[in-house]
C-alpha cells in the first residue's frame, strides 16, 4: 500500500480544485483556465493515460514550448506514477536533422515509452516512422494541430485521449520506483547531455525553498520566462501550483513577448539571467511611458551574478521589485537579497551589498552568492591551511542520482552522503557562500590553480567589458597561459597599440590599461591573463546556455597564428 506521508507534486491540486477553483490560474496565448477547469483537465488526461496502459515508472519525454498543457501533462504523467523527461526545445531550433539527433541520442539513454511534442518539432515524426526510437509506444500531438496533420502522422493527441475517458472513477496518485518524478537533461562544458533524476520530495523542497526566500504567496502573477525543460523553470512552476498563483505562459523568452504580458496581466514576478534582465532594460529604454513596471514586485535572478550596473538598471526598471538572487547547481543552494524596496532605497542597498562583500576579517575570493536556506547543509572540503575548497552539500533538495548510475553505487560513490557540486568555494564566518568557479574549468599556469569565473568576475568589473570568456591555451613554459576574450559595450574601442596615456579621457581599451586594471583591483599576479583577445561575436553555449569554454579554446587556439588581438 502507497504511504501517504511521501511528498508528491500532484498534492497542489487539492487547493487548486477548492482555494483557487474559480480564480484563473493560468493563461496562455487566448486560453485562461480556472483551478476547477485546470484540475478537471490534469485528472481527465490522467484517466486517459491509465486506459491507454501507461504504466508505473514509465518515461515520457516532452518537448514543447512553454504552455498551460505543458503543466497539464507535467502533472497527469506524475500523477499516475509516470517519470517526465522534458527534452530541450531549443535542440529544435537548429537543423531538423541535427535537432532530431540531439533529442534522440537524450531519449536512446532513458528509453521512454511515450513521446509528446507541440507543433514546433512535427518534422520529427518522419524520423519516427523509421523505428528510430523502438522504445516508443505512442506518439502524441500536444496543441490543436490540423485533422489531416494527425491522419497521415498516425499520432494520438491531447483531446483524444481525454474524450475517450469511460467512468469517473476516482483516483489517488501513485509514485514511481525511488519517487522519481524528473528527468533532467543538464549539460557540462562539453555540451553532452547528462540525465538528473529528481523526486517528488526534492521538487516540493526546492518550492518551498523559493516561497521561503522570495515570498511567492496565492495573490502572485508568475510570467513563465524560464523554459519548462530547465530544473529552475520547473521548480518554480511546482512553487506557483503549490501556493495556488497565476500562471502566465509565453512560448519561450523574447523581451517584447515578456514586456507586453506584465503590461496585459499585471504580472507581479518572474525568474531571469543577466541576458535575459539585459534585455528587458535595453527595450524598456524606448518604452519612457511603458506601465508594467509598476506591477512587478519579485525578481529572482539565477544563471549568472548581475553586474553592478545590471542590478542599478533592474530597480530602476521595476523599482517596486524586491530583487533576489540565487545560486544552483542541481538546485537553488543559495539566496540573496540584492535590493528590497521596502526597507531602503536602491542606492541604499547597492551599498549594503557592497559592504557585505567586504566586512569579513578575511575577506574570501570569488562572489558572494548569499546563505542556504533552512534545509540545505553546504561544507567545504579543502586542503589546510586554505579555505577555499570543493563545495559539497546534502539534504533533501538534491537529485537522487545520474540516470546511468546505479542507485546502490551511487550510494556508495558519496563521500559521507555528501554531493560534490563542482564548485569551488569558500564559507565565510557570517554563513555567506563565496563562489570561486568551476573544477572542470580550472587553469594550471606555472603551478598555480587559477579559477577562470573569477578573473571574468574581475574583468567585468570594468566599464568597458559587457562580457569575458577566459581561458587556458598550452604554452611551454607555464603549461597554460591565461587567455581573456572580451566584449566591449558601445561606444567603446580596441587599440592593439599601447593606450595607458590616452585611455583615460576616452573610451578606448588596450592590453595594458586592463592588466593594470587587474593589479588595481587585486587580483593576484599570476591569475592576471597575458594576452586579451577581442571576441566579436556571439560565444557558444551549450543548449541549456552555459558558455562553451572548449569551443572557445579551440578557436582561440585556431585563430591565434592569424588574428592575434581579435576574434
Amino acid at each position: 500500500m502507497a504511504n501517504y506521508s511521501q511528498a508528491h507534486i500532484c498534492q497542489c491540486l487539492t487547493r487548486l480544485s477548492t482555494l483557487r477553483s474559480t480564480s484563473v490560474v493560468t493563461i496562455s496565448g487566448n486560453r485562461q483556465k480556472t483551478g476547477h477547469q485546470f484540475v478537471g483537465d490534469v485528472l481527465s488526461l490522467a484517466h486517459g493515460l491509465l486506459q491507454l496502459g501507461l504504466g508505473n515508472g514509465d518515461i515520457v519525454a516532452i518537448c514543447g514550448f512553454n504552455s498551460d498543457w505543458y503543466l497539464e501533462w507535467l502533472l497527469a504523467v506524475a500523477f499516475v506514477g509516470g517519470i517526465v523527461a522534458p527534452l530541450n526545445y531549443r535542440w529544435v531550433s537548429t537543423s531538423p536533422a541535427c535537432s532530431f539527433e540531439e533529442a534522440k541520442s537524450a531519449m536512446l539513454m532513458v528509453r521512454p515509452v511515450m513521446l509528446i511534442t507541440d507543433e514546433s518539432c512535427k518534422h520529427w515524426y518522419q524520423e519516427l516512422q523509421s523505428n528510430a526510437l523502438p522504445s516508443v509506444k505512442w506518439h502524441v500531438f500536444s496543441g490543436s494541430p490540423s485533422s489531416g496533420f494527425v491522419k497521415t502522422s498516425n499520432v494520438l493527441t491531447t483531446e483524444t485521449l481525454r474524450k475517450h475517458v469511460i467512468g469517473t472513477k476516482q483516483l489517488d496518485y501513485s509514485w514511481a520506483p525511488e519517487g522519481a518524478v524528473i528527468i533532467c537533461f543538464t549539460s557540462g562544458t562539453t555540451g553532452r547531455p547528462k540525465g538528473v533524476i529528481v523526486s517528488h520530495s526534492a521538487m516540493i523542497v526546492q518550492s518551498l525553498a523559493k516561497v521561503a526566500a522570495v515570498g511567492y504567496s496565492e495573490d502572485d502573477v508568475y510570467l513563465h520566462t524560464a523554459p519548462l525543460c530547465h530544473i529552475g523553470g520547473l521548480s518554480s512552476a511546482i512553487t506557483m501550483l503549490m501556493v495556488g498563483g497565476c500562471h502566465v505562459l509565453i512560448p519561450k523568452f523574447e523581451a517584447s513577448l515578456a514586456i507586453e504580458a506584465i503590461k496585459q496581466h499585471c504580472v507581479t514576478s518572474l525568474i531571469t539571467v543577466p541576458a535575459m534582465m539585459a534585455d528587458l532594460i535595453s527595450l524598456t529604454r524606448l518604452k519612457e511611458t511603458w506601465k508594467g513596471r509598476q506591477y512587478v514586485k519579485k525578481l529572482l535572478n539565477g544563471g549568472g551574478s548581475l553586474s553592478a550596473e545590471l542590478m542599478k538598471d533592474a530597480t530602476e526598471l521595476f523599482p517596486r521589485a524586491k530583487l533576489l538572487s540565487a545560486y544552483e547547481t542541481c538546485s537553488s543552494l543559495t539566496f540573496m537579497t540584492l535590493h528590497d524596496p521596502t526597507l531602503q532605497t536602491p542606492a541604499q542597498t547597492l551599498q549594503t551589498v557592497d559592504k557585505t562583500k567586504s566586512s569579513s576579517a578575511h575577506q574570501p575570493h570569488g562572489v558572494c552568492v548569499g546563505k542556504p536556506p533552512p534545509h540545505v547543509e553546504l561544507k567545504i572540503s579543502a586542503d589546510e591551511p586554505s579555505t577555499i575548497g570543493r563545495i559539497l552539500t546534502r539534504g533533501p533538495h538534491l537529485m537522487l542520482r545520474y540516470w546511468d548510475q546505479n542507485p546502490m553505487k551511487a550510494t556508495e560513490s558519496t563521500n559521507d552522503f555528501w554531493l560534490d557540486t563542482g564548485d569551488i568555494g569558500s564559507i565565510d564566518d557570517c554563513g555567506n557562500v563565496w563562489l570561486v568557479g568551476r573544477q572542470n574549468a580550472q587553469i594550471k599556469s606555472g603551478g598555480e590553480n587559477i579559477y577562470p569565473e573569477e578573473v571574468e568576475a574581475m574583468l567585468l568589473q570594468h566599464p568597458g567589458v559587457i562580457a569575458t570568456v577566459v581561458v587556458g591555451v598550452p604554452e611551454a613554459r607555464l603549461t597554460e597561459m591565461v587567455v581573456a576574450c572580451i566584449k566591449l559595450r558601445q561606444s567603446w574601442q580596441w587599440t592593439n597599440n599601447n593606450c595607458k596615456q590616452s585611455a583615460e579621457n576616452n573610451l578606448t581599451l588596450c592590453r595594458e590599461v586592463l592588466r593594470d586594471y587587474c593589479r588595481e583591483k587585486k587580483l593576484t599576479g599570476f591569475k592576471v591573463p597575458k594576452l586579451f583577445i577581442l571576441w566579436r561575436k556571439p560565444f557558444p553555449l551549450t543548449t541549456t546556455g552555459k558558455i562553451r569554454r572548449d569551443q572557445v579554446r579551440r578557436e582561440v587556439m585556431s585563430h591565434l597564428q592569424f588574428f592575434p588581438s581579435n576574434l
